[in-house]
């Protein structure tokens, strides 16, 4: 039995759009106005995530100020950091869903570092802010189009955002001549816990916290000796070097 299209959901619409290359998606929006209604009124969460068939060309549609920053990426979102607030952008479509709220604004740009990831259990994407001076945190989710507080971030002191692998945002705290440590925030749990990290040297050094492949590595780098050393980490809290 033939099945007509006017006689379909408009979720199964919606679905079967999708499939469609990015450019042939939004021409359909011409097709009839219950395909521009679909896609107009769909989940802005399902655009943000349209399956990139075709190659578009990167184009950011805010202005970037001074304080402008990329401070992570999750399946091929952006979290964009600006003096009015926060992005969550798909480059491929050029949609762009905008945050306010967090520590952006007073807030210095050296005063707060951010995460962002993507919970799987839950199919929801979460930015991560910490205050650094007081060591307040609150968490966006992009499900929700809420702010949350969070207990307090462990005193550290934090010189770069964190680093998203494995449903957790990773953050190195790390002063000259004090004991590194890095300090992990599980977006599901939304708590924290500590990585043991590797024996360094104990020469003068800079560390960069990374991710190799599926992994978390950190770059020691040794101004006296002009070498790198990066470290791998394997299961159970252990570096390979």
């Amino acid at each position: 039995m033939d099945v007509q299209v006017a006689a379909l959901l408009p979720e199964i619409i919606f679905h079967i759009l999708l499939l469609l290359p990015v450019d042939s998606l939004f021409r359909s929006k011409s097709v009839c106005r219950d395909w521009n209604d679909v896609l107009n009124t769909c989940c802005v969460n399902d655009l943000l995530l349209v399956n990139p068939m075709s190659k578009t060309s990167i184009h950011y549609p805010l202005i970037v100020d001074d304080f402008a920053r990329l401070v992570g990426s999750a399946n091929d979102l952006l979290c964009i950091v600006q003096r009015e607030g926060i992005s969550i952008y798909n480059p491929t479509t050029r949609i762009c869903n905008r945050v306010y709220g967090g520590f952006v604004a007073p807030v210095r740009h050296y005063q707060g570092a951010y995460g962002f990831g993507y919970v799987s259990y839950t199919d929801d994407y979460k930015v991560v802010a910490v205050c650094k001076s007081n060591n307040k945190v609150k968490v966006y989710s992009l499900k929700t189009g809420i702010w949350k507080k969070v207990s307090d971030f462990p005193d550290a002191n934090l010189l770069q955002d964190g680093l998203f692998l494995n449903g957790c945002i990773h953050w190195l705290d790390y002063l000259p001549n004090n004991l590194p440590k890095i300090v992990s925030f599980d977006l599901l749990k939304e708590i924290y816990s500590q990585i043991t990290h590797p024996r360094y040297d104990e020469c003068e050094k800079r560390l960069d916290l990374g991710v190799l492949g599926d992994r978390l590595c950190v770059l020691s780098s040794y101004v006296e000796k002009a070498l790198t050393d990066i470290w791998v980490m394997d299961g159970d809290d252990s570096w390979t070097n």
